[in-house]
């Protein structure tokens, strides 16, 4: 047992098991963290990143640096016939409990797929806030929908009360957990409803395909159902519909997450997840054997090549970079499909667009488990280039092509 420096999100209490540690190296001037303990709550269970990253840098990261503005490489937007599917599920899931003309809002709505996917449900009354003055302007741009500049901190002074409330896929990336849920009481009108959906922390083990993806700088909250509801029913809510679903991160890449809806009532008695933490435990020793076997396939490259290029700059390359021996690869490009990304630097090196990848035959690493097979064919097919590829997600080789 060790004292936490952040605190339990969901219960205060500072006692806490240590569970692994996570390492990262960020783009220069990322003011986030480059490691944090995950612990285990001893009192309610909960599991969470031990960081010390306030509040107020999440959100100006999430303001500045958001990978949801683009919709060719972030879920949220529904440009996808996937992310679409995915987001009118949701949708459907609200209709079946919420009023079709209850007023709602999205805390967090990205670029406004959920809203849209509410408009195509019956809805009619939708507003949503981001902190991404991108997102904002983009949502704002569909008919029929309202959005503005906020987050769950800031939201505008003038934007009313609603009967619904939606956090999908919010809390996860919430350091200060109590303040968000405290403040959204002043948004509901007295019937209103919450909706919450985040990543299913009991079920990470099943569906792995990365190593560690779900520690990473932006996912610093990780709930079971059971924690969700403590969490809820610490500030006075009830659930009154819960379900567990999987949805699609990319084509044919399943994630587990699982939502509730809930109203103001007397919550259901406090219950320690007794559960979560040797789930993660199995989650992390399937990580840890997944990163060696990554590591091994890096070191044989590395001792072969003088130079390298890495196709990515996401959760997995910051890893890869702090864990491996890509860590002390000659790295001479950094390439990246968000444009958000280019012109930042990572370990001294540049960013850069598919279009400046460098005129060589230097091995190319995909640093991306989820769409390592397009990125390869745009290597292949779009850019014509005949360099070797390494690609991490059950490690395999495709030699160079002459």
């Amino acid at each position: 047992m060790t004292t936490s420096k952040r605190g339990c999100p969901v219960c205060g209490n500072d006692e806490v098991e240590f569970l692994h540690n996570q390492q990262f190296v960020l783009p220069e001037g990322r003011r986030l963290t480059e490691g944090y303990d995950v612990v285990c709550c001893e009192r309610c269970g909960f599991a969470f990143a031990d960081t010390t990253v306030t509040q107020a840098q999440y959100d100006e990261y999430y303001a500045t640096l958001s990978r949801y503005e683009s919709n060719e490489v972030a879920t949220g937007g529904g440009a996808t016939p996937w992310d679409a599917a995915r987001l009118h599920d949701t949708a459907a899931s609200m209709a079946q409990v919420v009023p079709l003309d209850a007023r709602v809002l999205d805390v967090g709505c990205a670029n406004g797929g959920l809203l849209r996917a509410l408009q195509m449900a019956g809805f009619s009354a939708l507003a949503g806030v981001d902190p991404s003055v991108s997102c904002v302007r983009t949502t704002a741009a569909l008919e029929g929908i309202e959005a503005e500049v906020g987050g769950l901190f800031e939201l505008p002074p003038s934007i009313g009360k609603f009967g619904l409330v939606t956090l999908s896929h919010v809390l996860e990336h919430v350091a200060d957990v109590n303040g968000a849920i405290e403040g959204l009481g002043g948004l509901l009108e007295p019937d209103g409803l919450i909706y919450v959906e985040v990543p299913d922390a009991t079920r990470y083990a099943d569906f792995i395909v990365a190593p560690f993806q779900d520690f990473n700088i932006e996912h610093i909250n990780h709930f079971s159902q059971l924690t969700l509801a403590n969490l809820m029913g610490r500030h006075g809510y009830a659930p009154l519909h819960e379900a567990t679903k999987e949805i699609n991160s990319s084509p044919g890449t399943p994630y587990p997450a699982l939502y509730s809806v809930f109203h103001r009532g007397d919550p259901p008695p406090f219950e320690p997840d007794l559960a979560l933490r040797q789930r993660l435990r199995e989650y992390i020793g399937a990580s840890r054997r997944m990163m060696d076997g990554m590591d091994d396939e890096l070191t044989k490259l590395v001792e072969r090549s003088p130079e390298l290029v890495v196709w990515g700059t996401g959760q997995l390359t910051m890893k890869l970079l702090g864990e491996t021996a890509l860590g002390g690869a000659n790295i001479v490009a950094f390439v990246d499909s968000n444009p958000i990304n280019h012109g930042q630097l990572l370990k001294g090196v540049p960013i850069v667009g598919p279009d400046e990848l460098p005129e060589s035959d230097i091995p190319i690493v995909i640093a991306s488990t989820i769409h390592q097979h397009a990125i390869a064919e745009t290597i292949r097919n779009d850019l014509g280039r005949s360099n070797e590829l390494l690609m991490l997600r059950q490690p395999r080789r495709l030699q160079p092509r002459y």
